[in-house]
């Protein structure tokens, strides 16, 4: 499947960037080393048959999906005691889509699907719906060639299906030490500027880089906020006695004709002294510490097609602190239209440029010397209160669809009497009553996400995001 590019028009008021026009800082990285680093030499013998398909597109680079890549899946951070050894993270009930990427031509084809609601098939793509929560195996793919010969894949990690579950924006698949590597998913680092004299991106620094941040988006209905972890190589080993950090949860909010603000309506804020950062061995790294910032009371996000979160408070002086934060150095695949895409791009940074109108959460990373799409360690710990939940009351949801195509918004819930459809700002711009079956509403939409809240006697049974594209 082709992969197509979409712009979200409702971000186009925010600054466009150009792939060449970087800053240009010294940077340099300080890799941190996985408990057991990859082999290149995997990539070469791991699949020599000719038989393969494609993992399901993550949420991550979001201006790079098209909804015709039925992309839902979050990837997870590298945390196994939540995450264990999965790397991807289905909703209940969306669907998911394995798609052949065989070079062997086939004649037939057999797929099982362990977890799914059919865990077998006979064609040449598979989707698969997860009904219950649980840590799988990905598919295994068998195909027949046209000698009659048979052949057998099974993708590498696994996929969890809800749940808690840890997120990020970065593929955690393969940690490794080296971005060129091609068996590498992941390569996490420090980035120091001006050789160390300039601070850190993604950290203390004297730049005027005043915060960082990540845009992530879920597909889960139901789920709630519970936590935000933020990675660093190591404890800081130099801070003010009273220096606090400040987490915040902002939903990205729309002003009209097309401007859209990443820090819009501020949801959360959470403050975590400097002190409080603790190693921790959560972590697939040899190494690595962690500032947890506790929420109270979740924070509901499912009625929220994007929620952004940022961390600031640190110092502008390296000589005095060296709080500094993990980021995914390994480069994202992206042409300089798609790099000129802010929705392209997964982190963040407020540039206090001297002036309003390009001061802000405005510059993603790449512009200030970190490699085009890399990802800030910002990992959100997310409760779909589906099974494990921490501590609150499970849900029962049903499984539910959205898709739009040629201006008829098709929705399906089962026994939900009511829909109700929302923008990317939160602005509810259809509803209608439903019987439980297939409905379908003839609705001329801007190009965006949008959400389907799916509701029972007023109650929240289920909900779906979708693409509209022109």
């Amino acid at each position: 499947m082709k992969k197509q590019i979409f712009t979200l028009c409702a971000f186009s008021g925010l600054l466009a960037v150009s792939a060449q026009a970087q800053w240009k800082a010294d940077v340099k990285a300080v890799v941190s080393e996985p408990a057991k680093v990859v082999s290149s030499a995997k990539v070469a013998t791991r699949n020599t048959s000719g038989v393969s398909y494609a993992y399901p597109i993550g949420l991550k680079n979001m201006g790079m999906i098209s909804k015709d890549d039925n992309a839902c899946c979050n990837f997870l951070s590298f945390n196994k005691n939540i995450n264990g050894d999965a790397y991807m993270w289905a909703p209940i009930g969306e669907i998911v889509s394995y798609i052949d990427a065989s070079t062997t031509t086939a004649t037939d084809y057999h797929w099982f699907i362990p977890g799914s609601e059919t865990t077998e098939m006979e064609t040449q793509d598979a989707d698969a719906t997860y009904s219950t929560p649980g840590i799988y195996d990905f598919p295994t793919m068998t195909i027949k060639d046209e000698s009659g010969a048979e052949h057998t894949y099974t993708a590498e990690g696994k996929i969890k299906v809800g749940g808690v579950g840890e997120i990020c924006t970065s593929n955690m698949l393969n940690l490794g030490t080296d971005p060129e590597d091609p068996s590498t998913t992941s390569v996490l680092a420090a980035l120091m500027l001006n050789g160390g004299a300039g601070g850190y991106l993604g950290g203390t620094n004297n730049m005027k880089l005043k915060g960082y941040g990540n845009l992530f988006m879920i597909a889960h209905p139901d789920a709630s906020l519970n936590a935000v972890r933020v990675y660093l190589p190591d404890v800081p080993s130099k801070f003010a006695e009273d220096a606090k950090l400040l987490m915040q949860v902002w939903y990205p909010m729309d002003f009209g004709d097309g401007e859209m603000v990443l820090n819009g309506l501020p949801l959360e804020a959470v403050n975590l002294p400097m002190k409080d950062i603790k190693l921790t061995t959560d972590t697939k790294l040899k190494k690595a510490a962690v500032a947890e910032f506790k929420l109270t009371t979740p924070l509901t996000i499912s009625d929220k097609p994007f929620f952004f979160v940022t961390i600031s408070g640190f110092s502008e002086d390296p000589n005095t602190e060296d709080f500094r934060m993990l980021i995914d150095i390994k480069p994202t695949e992206m042409d300089e239209a798609s790099a000129g895409n802010l929705l392209a791009h997964n982190s963040f940074c407020y540039f206090d440029s001297g002036t309003e109108s390009t001061s802000g959460y405005k510059w993603p990373i790449n512009y200030f010397g970190g490699p085009i799409g890399a990802s800030f360690m910002i990992c959100p710990v997310i409760d779909t209160k589906t099974g494990g939940a921490s501590g609150i009351a499970d849900t029962e949801l049903k499984p539910s669809k959205a898709a739009y195509n040629q201006g008829v918004l098709t929705m399906s819930c089962a026994d939900a009497d009511e829909a109700t459809v929302y923008n990317v700002a939160g602005n509810i711009i259809y509803r209608t009553s439903l019987n439980g079956a297939e409905q379908t509403a003839q609705l001329q939409l801007s190009e965006g996400v949008y959400l389907v809240r799916y509701l029972k006697a007023g109650k929240v049974i289920g909900a779906s995001k979708f693409l509209a594209n022109k």
